[in-house]
């Protein structure tokens, strides 16, 4: 089975207070992985950890920095190396790109951690992406009018393509709005619509 990339929207998960047994100081990514912070020291796995455990915790993740574009091709270690031995300690990992690998779940997913408190604010806060959401194909409907073929879709964010045969090339129509009108004389060509 192939992993599963994360690719989808950004969140942002900030912790509350450092009350670890509270669901809104966990982030809740899969069933497996529950992300939060104690009083002190590192981040943990709720799910599996009652604390922080160096090179150990957050258990069930591995992190690396990079994107993930590059997910396959980053080397990956536990989360106390990653911070503390290739960045100088959490407070280093700030702005730094990176992916987690969710190790049970064959996830990959990027985060970016924005903030790492100390000494009476051990609060922490990071970007993580998501699910990728799939994007439900819409119809595109052509109707003869006149000597025109005018093609109507609904959703604003696809684009119109047309091509001179039906494996393309296609290229981008450049400011085409539903609905679109094209002549029927000429060439036939071929159209599409893209996300």
């Amino acid at each position: 089975m192939a992993a599963t990339i994360w690719d989808g929207p950004v969140i942002t998960f900030s912790e509350t207070t450092t009350d670890t047994t509270l669901p809104m100081n966990q982030d809740r990514i899969t069933d497996n992985v529950w992300i939060t912070r104690g009083a002190s020291q590192g981040i943990f796995n709720a799910k599996t950890e009652n604390f922080f455990t160096h090179f150990l915790s957050p258990t069930n993740t591995a992190w690396a920095d990079g994107t993930l574009a590059d997910f396959a091709s980053l080397t990956y270690t536990d989360w106390n190396t990653w911070a503390k031995n290739i960045h100088g300690g959490p407070r280093g990992t700030v702005g730094v790109d990176a992916v987690v690998h969710l190790i049970t779940d064959d996830i990959y997913l990027g985060i970016k951690f924005t903030s790492w408190g100390g000494f009476g604010t051990w609060l922490f806060s990071y970007e993580r992406t998501t699910p990728s959401v799939a994007v439900a194909p819409i119809p595109l409907t052509i109707a003869n009018i006149g000597n025109q073929a005018v093609l109507t879709w609904t959703n604003a964010a696809f684009s119109l393509q047309s091509a001179t045969n039906v494996a393309g090339p296609y290229a981008t129509i450049i400011n085409a709005v539903s609905p679109y009108s094209n002549s029927l004389a000429g060439a036939q060509t071929y159209f599409r619509l893209i996300h």
